[in-house]
């Protein structure tokens, strides 16, 4: 369904998690936008600098095919992007996700920083995960900061908040679970059998930047632990998941 009239004219103010809309900040981003959400775009704000930018022509091409209006605004773009110049910015209006219980899931238990996350969900689009959990408390998956650090893969993904862990379990029906944590079974010591597991879909789950996942997940599914050396005690976050999901992509890629 389009958007209201009402609904495209609001004042664009700089991004609250409590509003009903978020926004795009560059050109490639907001590219993404129109391919994949085309529905919830509100308008496209350009610069008056944007004139000989190839992006943000083909920006007013697609604006014209799906009647998204298409707006020169300088004085918006400095009021919501104040730290940087940027050529184009995508209003949208957030919707409520619903992840595709037959498919592999990401799940993520409070991750707090909105960079890591929107790095996270890139990363997840690249090896052919779609659907996204994300346990409350949590960083913002709609701020416009997360959106950025994606480049736009936000669009690609579905994306689903819950309560609780528990919560997401009831609601994501039968699967494997492999939760990432430094009590696990080390990646190169496990022995999946590949075609027991591809009958059903499976999850990776994955803690806090700085807690990790509580020793109540060893207790789910299959634990496992990304071997490395002990000059460290842990990996970062992105870097983690980066690993495990090339793992995923590696071991059950057709």
């Amino acid at each position: 369904m389009e958007p209201s009239s009402e609904a495209r004219n609001v004042r664009i103010k700089p991004y609250k998690k409590d509003f009903t809309y978020s926004y795009t900040e560059g050109v490639f981003p907001t590219i993404e936008l129109i391919d994949y959400a085309p529905e919830t775009v509100l308008r496209i704000i350009v610069s008056s600098k944007s004139g000989n930018n190839s992006g943000v022509a083909l920006l007013k091409e697609k604006c014209c095919a799906f009647n998204i209006p298409f707006i020169e605004d300088d004085h918006t773009i400095a009021r919501i992007c104040p730290k940087g110049s940027v050529m184009a910015v995508g209003i949208f209006t957030k919707t409520t996700g619903k992840l595709d219980a037959e498919k592999n899931h990401a799940v993520f238990v409070n991750p707090a920083d909105m960079g890591n996350l929107g790095t996270i969900l890139r990363t997840a689009a690249a090896f052919g995960i779609f659907d996204i959990a994300v346990i409350e408390p949590a960083a913002d998956y709609y701020d416009p900061k997360t959106i950025r650090a994606s480049m736009g893969a936000f669009f690609r993904v579905r994306i689903q908040s819950y309560p609780s862990f528990a919560e997401y379990i009831a609601a994501a029906g039968e699967r494997d679970l492999y939760p990432f944590m430094l009590k696990g079974i080390d990646l190169d010591r496990f022995l999946p059998k590949i075609d027991n597991m591809r009958s059903r879909p499976r999850s990776l789950i994955f803690g806090n930047e700085s807690r990790g996942l509580d020793d109540s997940y060893l207790q789910i599914g299959t634990p496992l632990r990304i071997p490395h050396l002990t000059t460290v005690d842990s990996l970062n976050l992105t870097i983690a998941t980066g690993i495990a999901m090339h793992w995923h992509y590696q071991i059950f890629k057709d």
